[in-house]
C-alpha cells in the first residue's frame, strides 16, 4: 500500500512540474512557429498541428531561400562535423591514466567499434534531423538508449515536444517530453501489467473486437537527476540510479513505469544562448526577419512579372467584347479617334529594383545560416583552392562559427560519446581491457574504467585548429628578415611542441606522430652514436699524429710541439 502511495505521489510530482515548465515554454512555442513557417515548413507542428498532411503552408511561401539555407547549414554540419564516411572523434586516455601505449592502442581499438555502431544504427539520420532543429529552433534534444537491432539506437525529439531544466553551472540535465501512443503500443514497451486499470480494458477490448487500436494516449517522460536523499548509492538498481526516468499515463496520473540510468541519457543543447533562458537562439532568428520581407517581395515581384507578360488593357466603351487579345488577333478601331485606341495601363513597375532588392535579402538569409562557409568547404573537395588559399578565406568565417562548434561539443558531442562508450563498455563490447586502463575509484574503492578523453577529426573541428597554423605561419613570414641576423630569437618557441601540433591541427594520423617518449630514447641513442663516432674520429687523429711524429726528431720544434698534442 506505501508503495502504491508514492507511486501516485511520483506521478502527481511529475505532472505538476510538467506543467510548470510547459508554462514557461508557451511564449517560445509560437516564436518556433514563426520561423518554422519559413525555414522548416515539415516541421512547423508547434502551434497549428495538424493531424493530416496537406500543403496549405506551401500556398503562402512564396520563396524557398531560407529552407534551402537551412538545408545548406544542416547538410554541412553533418558533412564536415559528423560524416559518416571518414573518421571524426577519437577516444583517448583520460588524465587519471598515464602515458601508455597498451591504454592508447585500447582506446583506439575501442574508438574503431564505435565508429562502425554509429554507421550500421540510425544515429546519423537522427542527428541529421537534429541539425535542422538546431538551425531552425537554436533547441534541440536527442536521446540514446540501447537498442535491440543494434548496441545503441538514438532518437531526435521534435522541437515543441519537451521542455527542459538547467543546473548551476547552465548545462541541461532536467527534460520532459511529451509523446503518444497506443494503447498496444504501451503494453509492448512497459508490460501490460504496468498500465492503469482504464488502459489494460482498452487493451483486452482491442484483442477481443479489434477496436480502439488506432487511438494514441499522452504519456509524460520525464528525465532529471535524483537527490541524494532520495536514492540508496550503494544500490545498483533501476530506482537508485542516478538519473531517474519516470513514464507517466497523463489522462490517468498513472505512473507505468519508473527507473533510471547511470548517465545523463539525452542531450540537449543551444546554438547559441538567448540571455538567462534556458532555450537557444538560431540563425533561423537572424534571417526570420529577411525571410518574411523576402517572402513578400518575392509575392510583389511575380505580379509584377504577371502584369509585365499579361498587360492590363484600359478599353474605350465603344469596343466592349470587341478586344482580342489574343496571338496575332485583330482589334478594329477608328483611326479618326485617337481615344478609341486599347492601350495598357499602369505597368510601370520596375522589375529591376526588385531583382536588386531580392538578392540582397537573399545574401542575408544565406550569411546568417553559414552557407558561404560550407561552399568554402565544398570548394576544397573541388580542388579549386589550396589548403594555405582556404585558410586565409576561411579564418573570418570560422571565427563566426567557432562559437557554436564549441557549443556542440560541451552539449551534443562529448556526452553523447561518453554515454555510447559506457553502453558499449556495459554490453562487453570491446576486447578485454589491459591492466593500465583499470584505475581504483577514490569514492567508491572500486576499480573501474574511466570515461575516455574524446579528440575530434571532423573537417571543421582540423579547419578551426588549422587557424594556429596560420598564425605561425604569418609569424615566420614576419620573422624571416630577422632569423639570419639573431638566429636565436627562434629559441622563443618550442618547435618540438609546434611541429607536433601543426600534425595534428592538419589532420595528420596520431599513430603517425611518434611518441613522446619514444621519440627522446630515438634522439639519445643518435646522440650517443655520434659522440662514439666523435671519439673514434679524434682516437684515428690522435694515432695518425703519433705515427707522423715517430719520423720526426724529438728535439725539433715540430716534434717538441707534436709530443704537448699527445
Amino acid at each position: 500500500m506505501e508503495q502504491k502511495t508514492d507511486l501516485v505521489r511520483l506521478g502527481e510530482y511529475v505532472l505538476t512540474r510538467h506543467q510548470d515548465m510547459l508554462s514557461n515554454r508557451k511564449v517560445w512555442d509560437t516564436l518556433w512557429q514563426d520561423i518554422a513557417d519559413f525555414c522548416l515548413p515539415r516541421k512547423a507542428e508547434i502551434v497549428h498541428k495538424k493531424e493530416y498532411p496537406d500543403t496549405s503552408r506551401n500556398d503562402v511561401l512564396f520563396d524557398s531561400t531560407a529552407i534551402y539555407a537551412n538545408a545548406v547549414l544542416a547538410n554541412g554540419q553533418l558533412s564536415y562535423m559528423s560524416p559518416a564516411d571518414s573518421r571524426w572523434f577519437v577516444y583517448e586516455p583520460p588524465a587519471v591514466i598515464k602515458g601508455s601505449d597498451k591504454a592508447k592502442d585500447w582506446f583506439q581499438q575501442c574508438s574503431e567499434i564505435v565508429q562502425l555502431n554509429l554507421a550500421n544504427s540510425n544515429f546519423y539520420s537522427e542527428v541529421h534531423e537534429l541539425y535542422f532543429d538546431d538551425g531552425t529552433f537554436g533547441t534541440y534534444a536527442m536521446f540514446c538508449e540501447p537498442g535491440r537491432r543494434h548496441p545503441v539506437t538514438f532518437t531526435t525529439f521534435p522541437c515543441g515536444s519537451f521542455c527542459i531544466g538547467e543546473d548551476d553551472e547552465g548545462l541541461v540535465d532536467t527534460l520532459f517530453r511529451e509523446l503518444k501512443m497506443t494503447c498496444l503500443q504501451a503494453a509492448d514497451k512497459f508490460g501490460e501489467e504496468n498500465l492503469s486499470e482504464k488502459m489494460r480494458k482498452q487493451v483486452e477490448e482491442y484483442r477481443k473486437t479489434g477496436k480502439g487500436g488506432n487511438t494514441l494516449h499522452d504519456f509524460i517522460h520525464a528525465i532529471y537527476p535524483r537527490r541524494h536523499k532520495d536514492r540508496d548509492a550503494k544500490k545498483k538498481d533501476a530506482e537508485n540510479k542516478p538519473i531517474a526516468s519516470v513514464y507517466v499515463d497523463k489522462s490517468a496520473k498513472h505512473v507505468v513505469r519508473s527507473s533510471g540510468f547511470d548517465e545523463q541519457p539525452f542531450f540537449a543543447g543551444r546554438h547559441l544562448k538567448w540571455g538567462d533562458s534556458v532555450y537557444g537562439w538560431s540563425p533561423g532568428w537572424i534571417a526570420l526577419p529577411e525571410a518574411r520581407q523576402l517572402n513578400f517581395l518575392v509575392k510583389q515581384m511575380d505580379a509584377l512579372a504577371e502584369v509585365k507578360a499579361f498587360p492590363r488593357i484600359l478599353i474605350p466603351s465603344t469596343h466592349e467584347n470587341e478586344i482580342d487579345l489574343r496571338a496575332g488577333g485583330f482589334t478594329y478601331f477608328d483611326p479618326m479617334n485617337p481615344n478609341a485606341r486599347p492601350s495598357e495601363w499602369l505597368t510601370q513597375g520596375e522589375y529591376q529594383i526588385g531583382l536588386e532588392r531580392e538578392k540582397r535579402k537573399e545574401s542575408s538569409i544565406q550569411r546568417a545560416f553559414h552557407v558561404d562557409l560550407f561552399q568554402m568547404f565544398a570548394m576544397l573537395d573541388q580542388k579549386q583552392m589550396t589548403a594555405r588559399e582556404v585558410a586565409e578565406r576561411a579564418s573570418e568565417k570560422l571565427v563566426q562559427f567557432s562559437p557554436t562548434f564549441a557549443r556542440k561539443t560541451t552539449e551534443l558531442f562529448n556526452p553523447l560519446l561518453r554515454r555510447v562508450f559506457n553502453i558499449h563498455l556495459r554490453q562487453g563490447l570491446f576486447p578485454p581491457p589491459p591492466p593500465d586502463v583499470i584505475v581504483m575509484n577514490e569514492t567508491s574503492g572500486i576499480p573501474e574504467i574511466p570515461e575516455p578523453e574524446v579528440t575530434y577529426t571532423s573537417r571543421v573541428a582540423l579547419a578551426i585548429k588549422s587557424l594556429h597554423n596560420l598564425a605561425f605561419m604569418r609569424t615566420m613570414e614576419s620573422l624571416a628578415p630577422i632569423i639570419p641576423l639573431k638566429p636565436d630569437i627562434l629559441d622563443n618557441y618550442d618547435m618540438d611542441a609546434v611541429s607536433r601540433d601543426l600534425g595534428r591541427n592538419d589532420g595528420v594520423p596520431a599513430d603517425w606522430i611518434m611518441d613522446e617518449d619514444k621519440r627522446d630514447q630515438i634522439r639519445e641513442e643518435r646522440s650517443a652514436q655520434m659522440q662514439a663516432m666523435q671519439e673514434q674520429q679524434n682516437m684515428m687523429a690522435q694515432a695518425d699524429m703519433a705515427a707522423k711524429a715517430g719520423s720526426i726528431k724529438s728535439d725539433s720544434m715540430v716534434g717538441q710541439a707534436l709530443q704537448q698534442s699527445l
